[in-house]
């Protein structure tokens, strides 16, 4: 493939832009010719139910899907990019997870005009397109945010005598309750890292407040302050105590459910959509489970909200670049998303979508964030990759008694020092 430059992919895109406002009609058409696109996706999220609804409305088109597990995908992305393979078309998360991929001009960035003619804008919600904004741009189509919670077994709930709880006091009670009874608390599985990290995150909006997370992760603040090294503290006080499983810290994440099939643990820290990415799929009934938002103690009341989006090939060839955008507008039209959101989970990113009520946990969770329950990013998605790193690092270390909260914190400070440096020079 001829390399494109920066002039000439912006160019492209630009006349793609104008091509669809000049012809709207032709976002509901098929290719004359047929036309294979490359599609890299989460196997959890079983895009074969949209892809063949796709196919068999736009038969010229053959979307090719190579499936991956979570940090499979993110490694498939990093080397196509470096090797200048990348797919046609790619799911990805948002925030620091996207951006290289945006800002290096492997990503189609999608203007305001392109965005009405595939008729994105009318159909996807404004917080939704919010939220997967890389700065004030837009690289990818939103089909689902992924808000993170608490889903417990009920039945271990009632058999101790506990509700939902609706302060962080509360939940450690709930904690205490659960241990003292053989129950371990919360299922995890450390093994990556990140799955820890959604706790450290949680203490972090408990400590310091909705403005004082957001600084730290704008990195507008010093890391190296009172809320950082509390939530380090927390979370080693929390795996002492025995809230989390004996060596979670080489567990894998994908292995964290049977604990609360088998009532040995209680909770688990993940996206609703766990409801069908496992609980379903694994031959488990919903009504088994209930869900609660973080009791952070903080207004407004938000918890970690993941966007999940569509990207395209910014250097794919005119017509393949056309069949992906149209397979990523579709996957988001009206008529559609509930298709979009049976694979990969809700809530959908398109209005007015809610699941059936024997979808009882992703129904509440879509209820609550198209109203009174806002978002603040993931740790790994707010911070810069190489930041990231040195936080997992810190992260794992305080947890193994090789670091303290204060020696955590002041390693994630000179992380961003340096990335600063380096963005600077």
């Amino acid at each position: 493939m001829q390399a494109l430059t920066r002039r000439s992919m912006v160019a492209g895109a630009a006349m793609l832009a104008m091509a669809f406002a000049a012809d709207p009609a032709w976002s509901q058409e098929a290719p004359a010719k047929p036309v294979t696109i490359e599609f890299f996706g989460l196997a959890s999220h079983n895009w074969p139910l949209v892809i063949e609804r796709f196919q068999a409305d736009y038969p010229t088109i053959t979307v090719h899907f190579t499936k991956f597990g979570t940090d499979e995908l993110k490694q498939a992305l990093r080397v196509g990019a470096s090797s200048g393979k990348l797919p046609d078309a790619w799911w990805n998360w948002g925030g620091s997870l996207a951006s290289p991929y945006n800002r290096a001009g492997h990503a189609l960035k999608l203007t305001p005009e392109l965005l009405a003619a595939l008729g994105v804008e009318a159909n996807v919600t404004p917080a939704a397109l919010d939220i997967t904004r890389d700065g004030a741009d837009l690289y990818g189509i939103p089909n689902k945010i992924g808000p993170f919670g608490f889903v417990y077994k009920k039945a271990l709930f009632d058999k101790y005598g506990l509700q939902p709880p609706q302060s962080f006091a509360d939940l450690e009670k709930v904690a205490e309750t659960l241990k003292a009874n053989g129950v371990t608390p919360f299922s995890i599985g450390g093994k990556f890292s990140w799955m820890t990290m959604r706790f450290f995150d949680f203490f972090l909006e408990h400590y310091a407040g909705p403005e004082g997370h957001d600084a730290l992760l704008d990195m507008a603040e010093s890391w190296e302050s009172e809320p950082v090294t509390q939530s380090f503290a927390k979370l080693k006080d929390w795996a002492d105590k025995g809230y989390f499983p004996d060596g979670f810290l080489t567990v894998d994440p994908a292995t964290n459910m049977p604990l609360l099939y088998n009532d040995q643990a209680a909770m688990v820290f993940d996206t609703p959509s766990l409801e069908t990415a496992r609980i379903l799929r694994e031959g488990k009934s919903p009504a088994d489970y209930g869900t609660f938002p973080l009791p952070t103690d903080r207004t407004p009341k938000r918890v970690p909200g993941s966007p999940s989006q569509i990207q395209v090939n910014a250097k794919a060839s005119d017509d393949v670049r056309k069949a992906a955008l149209l397979f990523a507008s579709y996957a988001v039209r009206p008529e559609i998303a509930p298709v979009t959101a049976q694979a990969v989970g809700f809530p959908s990113a398109t209005k007015g979508i809610l699941p059936a009520e024997d979808l009882p946990i992703q129904r509440q969770w879509s209820q609550w964030t198209q109203s009174e329950i806002g978002f603040y990013r993931l740790t790994d998605q707010g911070l810069p990759q190489d930041v990231v790193a040195a936080y997992f690092e810190a992260q794992d270390s305080v947890l193994l008694d090789l670091m303290s909260p204060e020696e955590a914190a002041a390693q994630v400070q000179e992380a961003i020092e340096r990335s600063k440096s380096r963005a600077s020079n």
